[in-house]
């Protein structure tokens, strides 16, 4: 990766198999990004290529412009400690 040398194809192939392993387990899937925003699209690209609505957790870019999602202005633990609540 990045022209790393030393990337083990091996070890990525292997992690890839497991996931395929894990979402074939897996029912509906809803990815929650902490923070990431838009300056790291990892998230959101990971999230887009499994089909899966993107909870976006960030108090500056809450926004989700693509896909399936809703975004939260507020910062990781407000917002978790928040849910949780809905939730009990």
């Amino acid at each position: 990766m990045f022209g790393d040398g030393r990337w083990l194809d091996a070890r990525t192939e292997d992690q890839y198999a497991r996931l395929d392993a894990w979402r074939a387990r897996v029912g509906n899937l809803v990815v929650i990004e902490l923070g990431a925003g838009t300056d790291v699209p990892s998230v959101r690209r990971m999230c887009e290529s499994q089909g899966a609505p993107l909870v976006r957790i960030n108090p500056r870019e809450p926004d989700v412009r693509t896909g399936r999602g809703v975004g939260v202005a507020l910062g990781a633990l407000e917002a978790l400690v928040t849910l949780q609540a809905w939730l009990d």
